[in-house]
């Protein structure tokens, strides 16, 4: 990357963070050299705690390329195939309970959000301070939005459910399962899942959102939905992202082809939505309480690319649109080609 890429990145994030607010960290990969790594502001305001590279920021829904991954990892040990029914694997109170997701529901649809099952956060959630992976089992109900693999509707629900699929046949909490197969072998070792009850996170962010005068921030670290793991529950930072970048295998289901986008086709796959079926181009956002990111990977005969953007500052996607027009704009090594899904991401993950 040239001087002059630089420059323009580092006067976007000088005019959009300060050193004493919630701020942000930036990773830019071309053919596995890391070209531009830049991070600014606090994680922790209290303890006026710098942004390095080891802070571990909640990922909220790129998290989802690693539940996804967990399952994949089973397929291949022959302990569950993509085609099996939840009734496989829930209790027979669930499946008396729910007979038609028990018989219906795939762990592929779960994977590809086509399985028309509930948004748990729809529910009222007066009795939850925080919602746990078995209240959101608890309060499905044997319906769901339209036949399952019929349609695209993105999911939490979903990958909550394929976190608990993972424990139940692996027979380890999730937090072991990724500790053991994910975090120790591909040496994300100061990663960790979120786990209300028991877990310490060293080197960790918390999630703020910016006051309407945008001259104070409030702490916004917690929610009644931030407590669910599939979903959105690892902590990791920088530093790890980029060990998982280096050493995962580039896996694929069969793409889900998404029509719901008013003027484009995408397609989603393990955790990523794709610009087309060839998978040449993957991108996800995290949006959660105190949290908003993306990360786009560019894996073709050309070039391969990592984008990551990781901020500690809920409802902050109009500086990741800014940080986007950019790239699109002024740095061709990065753009993405196919842009629009840049600009329909909030819409396609509602």
């Amino acid at each position: 990357m040239d001087e002059q890429s630089v420059r323009s990145l580092d006067n976007l994030v000088n005019e959009d963070y300060h050193s004493n607010g919630p701020g942000v960290a930036i990773l830019i990969v071309i053919n596995d050299q890391i070209v531009y790594q830049r991070c600014l502001g606090l994680a922790n305001l209290d303890k006026e705690e710098q942004i390095t590279p080891e802070t571990n920021f909640r990922l909220a829904s790129l998290t989802k390329q690693f539940t996804a991954y967990g399952i994949m990892l089973l397929e291949q040990q022959n302990r569950l195939s993509k085609n099996d029914t939840l009734g496989r694997f829930f209790s027979m109170e669930f499946q008396r309970k729910c007979p038609y997701l028990s018989r219906e529901v795939k762990v592929q649809h779960l994977l590809e959000h086509s399985s028309g099952i509930c948004d748990y956060e729809t529910f009222d959630s007066n009795d939850h301070s925080q919602w746990s992976d078995f209240d959101v089992l608890n309060i499905l109900t044997d319906e769901t939005y339209f036949t399952p693999g019929t349609h695209y509707r993105y999911s939490n629900t979903g990958y909550i459910l394929l976190g608990l699929i993972i424990e139940t046949v692996s027979e380890q909490s999730l937090n072991q399962y990724f500790d053991e197969n994910i975090f120790q072998p591909f040496q994300t070792n100061a990663s960790i899942l979120y786990d209300f009850d028991r877990t310490v996170i060293t080197n960790r962010a918390l999630g703020y959102i910016q006051q309407r005068n945008k001259e104070k921030y409030d702490l916004r670290d917690q929610s009644t939905t931030s407590a669910t793991r599939g979903d959105g529950g690892i902590y990791m930072s920088l530093t790890d992202y980029l060990q998982w970048y280096y050493h995962y295998p580039i896996l694929s289901a069969k793409p889900f082809r998404i029509d719901e986008a008013p003027l484009e086709t995408y397609y989603y796959d393990l955790g990523w939505f794709l610009t087309d079926s060839n998978g040449k181009i993957h991108l996800h956002t995290g949006n959660s309480c105190g949290f908003t990111h993306q990360v786009f990977r560019i894996d073709d005969a050309e070039r391969k690319v990592l984008v990551l953007y990781l901020t500690n500052l809920g409802e902050n996607n109009q500086r990741i649109e800014k940080f986007n027009r950019l790239i699109v704009e002024k740095l061709p090594q990065l753009n993405p080609n196919n842009t629009n899904l840049l600009w329909d991401m909030v819409g396609l993950t509602r």
